[in-house]
């Protein structure tokens, strides 16, 4: 059993401390996850630290550009959100990241599968990542026990870590999408992408444009007209990734295929707004039990688009068929050819794609921001 801690604070307002070794790099899902974590903080006026690793130099990215890097592309409040550096990555020693995590009365932890032992009231590690095998030797494992509260992106995260690992997960806690962030507008004849531009090299999750760009190619091959593809998403640093962007940039040449790269939030919504399907493709022709983290851990741009009113036409693995009922709120392939014949049928049949629609608005709420403030709050010992 887990047990709740008091506060160290007056009035049940908390001093909580935020780290993950990704948070500078990316702009993606785990980052608005976590981020979110930290909006629902500072909503209910507790005092939450984002933590850098110390080897951040402002002289690269101040820390309030970062700030405003995170808020313009997710459309969250953090304005008091304090930034700093901590005792993390190279050269930090094991007693200055617990002295310096015994500040808090809650320490929060996305972890990239290493571990150190905390020193905070309340120490929650989060999973992003469903990581196939424990990672470090005995000692990084023992670390694992002094951290009492383990929490999952997905029950797809849950069951590869329960399974490999041999602990239990605590909390499944699904991502937030606000509803009044992506709304249905004038739908068009537009299939849409969304997620950042990385090559599969060293078992990422690659989102596999390159199947969806080829999949449109044969559509457009075979008699398709009027429809446009859209693929929205940053590239990643790296130049395995640079390089992968650059390959699907040259398969899209001919065809009404439109990328973008350096959109805004703005762009994004409208981009939903306007798209009547949505595709993804991530962990296409790969088995999920056996390359676990290559695959789409949960997947909240398909919730984006659902919210939106968009049908998701989504591969039929890990933490998409999670988010997707076949033939209720969306469809679910598995091939290529049934990627193509299932958007095939919804784009010709107008009551199906309607009916797919509504039901799709109608599962993003499940992911709404309220539930999932109220189960940060169950995590951190705050839930009433």
């Amino acid at each position: 059993m887990v047990l709740l801690c008091k506060s160290r604070k007056r009035n049940n307002f908390m001093k909580i401390g935020l780290f993950s070794p990704f948070i500078a790099e990316n702009i993606g899902g785990g980052e608005r996850y976590f981020l979110t974590v930290a909006e629902c903080m500072l909503n209910d006026g507790h005092e939450v630290d984002l933590i850098l690793q110390s080897d951040f130099h402002q002289d690269s990215l101040s820390r309030d550009d970062l700030k405003q890097k995170y808020i313009k592309a997710f459309n969250l409040n953090l304005k008091d959100l304090k930034i700093i550096n901590g005792p993390f990555g190279r050269g930090s020693s094991l007693w200055q990241r617990f002295k310096f995590s015994r500040e808090y009365d809650v320490f929060y932890y996305m972890t990239d599968g290493s571990f150190f032992v905390p020193g905070a009231k309340r120490n929650v590690a989060h999973f992003m990542i469903p990581f196939k095998k424990p990672r470090g030797n005995l000692f990084n494992q023992l670390k694992l026990k002094f951290w009492p509260v383990k929490t999952a992106n997905s029950y797809f995260t849950k069951g590869i870590i329960e399974k490999n690992w041999g602990i239990r997960i605590n909390y499944v806690h699904w991502g937030a999408v606000n509803r009044d962030d992506f709304k249905p507008g004038e739908k068009g004849k537009i299939i849409l992408n969304v997620g950042r531009f990385f090559s599969a090299s060293g078992g990422k999750h690659c989102k596999r444009q390159d199947i969806l760009v080829s999949a449109f190619r044969q559509m457009c091959d075979q008699g398709l007209k009027d429809w446009q593809l859209v693929l929205n998403g940053p590239i990643d640093k790296g130049e395995d990734n640079v390089a992968y962007a650059q390959k699907v940039a040259n398969m899209v040449r001919g065809y009404p295929i439109t990328i973008r790269h350096e959109g805004n939030f703005k762009t994004l919504q409208n981009d939903y707004a306007k798209a009547s399907i949505y595709w993804h493709a991530t962990g296409y022709d790969l088995d999920e039990n056996e390359y676990p983290e290559a695959m789409e851990h949960l997947g909240m741009s398909t919730v984006e688009a659902m919210a939106a009113g968009t049908v998701p036409v989504v591969i039929n693995k890990a933490g998409q068929k999670e988010i997707v009922t076949d033939k209720e709120n969306g469809l679910l392939w598995e091939t290529k050819d049934e990627l193509i014949n299932k958007t095939e049928e919804v784009m010709k049949n107008k009551e199906l794609w309607q009916k797919l629609s509504q039901n799709a608005q109608k599962r993003a709420e499940d992911f709404s921001k309220v539930k999932f403030c109220h189960m940060t709050k169950e995590m951190f010992g705050l839930a009433l």
